[in-house]
């Protein structure tokens, strides 16, 4: 499967998983969660291995961290210094509901792809 094998894509994905979450965080801001996990839960079965994912989403936090050193307003989202004191919040849920279930789905995904290469040969 190149998808798996082939690093540049691999890391074309780690790119691109930032950048889609955070369009979608910028413009569909009334359907961000759901479509933050639906999104979370397709990379999840694209990434190869933890490595991609955790680097993946530290791009995605660093992105984030500078949305909130700007102070600006973003649209509806309110402005920075409201939103800075629920950082540290934000930060804890993004862990349990963004990274906790890549760090389970992405081995639980290779090990049935290795069951599945096993039962093929």
């Amino acid at each position: 499967m190149k998808l798996y094998t082939d690093k540049r894509i691999q890391i074309t994905l780690m790119i691109l998983y930032p950048l889609i979450l955070g369009t979608v965080f910028v413009w569909v801001q009334p359907a961000f969660w759901a479509l933050a996990v639906v999104t979370m839960l397709v990379y999840c079965g694209l990434w190869k291995n933890l490595l991609y994912m955790l680097g993946s989403n530290l791009l995605l936090l660093a992105a984030s961290l500078l949305l909130w050193a700007i102070p600006a307003d973003y649209m509806q989202m309110g402005s920075v210094d409201k939103t800075r004191d629920w950082l540290p919040f934000v930060y804890i849920l993004y862990t349990l509901f963004a990274i906790v279930p890549p760090l389970i789905l992405v081995p639980v995904r290779n090990l049935l792809l290795r069951k599945e290469r096993r039962r093929a040969s």
